[in-house]
């Protein structure tokens, strides 16, 4: 199987402009490497650095030169607006579960990367194989809920299930596909509620954390339903799912053009898929 970063990168050429956010220190399409990638994360590459700089575990030196900050607002209100339009590819490694108004960072996309060769490149949380695996997959009402608030920050329910139902098996925050026997929950529901409280609070800063959980199906039906009712105007190239983890996602434009019964089917098809997956995962917890 080829690795992650192929596949992320598979069609994309070195001399297309590409944007990735929050590479750290491990970016996919580095600029080290001959990428014209346009970097962006929460903070310049003095910060990421110094956050860093006690973790024998990070290799600081891959941490590139952060050309966007983004701290708040719309992503592609950070960009130059000569720039909206003019790039290949967007690439975001485990960003998309963190972030409060998933359909806000799907719109941002589309004002970015050329509108008829343009693709989005993702890799997400498989639910099933990371510390989520106790919590529900999100459904569209509730990122339709989240983009119709307006949502700048996570609140306190997602903060709360963050910390209550954190899993880890064995002592691992993330897995392969294995037997689920070792599994046992992290923190308390007195801390998880103190979190909540905490950091719920009008005057707190930003507090991270999954805000939304996805499996291969469930993620292919949120984008269907979202450009179905016109919010996004995204499509499903390929999904990929990972040995561990993960599993990765191509998107292009412009949305699929079905009829209204083609619509009705595969959703269904893809709800009973979701089902499958949930008794795979109940399969590896009670067979080991």
């Amino acid at each position: 199987m080829p690795d992650r970063a192929t596949l992320l990168l598979s069609g994309l050429s070195r001399d297309g402009r590409l944007i990735e956010i929050g590479p750290s220190y491990n970016p996919l399409a580095a600029k080290s490497a001959g990428w014209l990638t346009t970097v962006v994360d929460h903070a310049d590459r003095g910060a990421l650095v110094a956050k860093y700089a006690n973790d024998p575990s990070v290799d600081a030196g891959r941490i590139e030169d952060v050309d966007i900050v983004w701290a708040d607002g719309p992503l592609h209100e950070a960009f130059p607006a000569d720039q909206l339009g003019t790039f290949e590819a967007l690439i975001a490694s485990h960003v998309l579960e963190h972030l409060p108004d998933p359909i806000g960072f799907l719109k941002a996309a589309e004002a970015l990367v050329d509108s008829r060769a343009g693709s989005l490149r993702l890799a997400l949380p498989d639910r099933r194989l990371c510390f989520d695996v106790f919590r529900p997959v999100s459904t569209t009402g509730r990122v339709l809920a989240a983009h119709q608030g307006g949502a700048t920050r996570h609140g306190y329910a997602e903060l709360f299930d963050h910390v209550a139902y954190l899993a880890r098996l064995d002592g691992r925050a993330a897995w392969g596909v294995e037997p689920l026997t070792g599994l046992s929950l992290d923190h308390t529901i007195e801390q998880a509620y103190r979190h909540a409280e905490h950091g719920s609070k009008p005057e707190m800063r930003y507090v991270d954390c999954h805000a939304w959980q996805f499996t291969p199906a469930s993620f292919e039906l949120l984008i269907l339903e979202l450009a179905a009712l016109g919010m996004i105007d995204w499509r499903i190239d390929w999904i990929k799912p990972q040995p561990a983890v993960e599993f990765l996602v191509s998107l292009s434009r412009p949305r699929l053009d079905i009829n209204a019964a083609e619509l009705q089917m595969r959703r269904c098809e893809l709800l009973k898929r979701m089902l499958i997956e949930m008794r795979d995962t109940a399969d590896r917890l009670v067979g080991g």
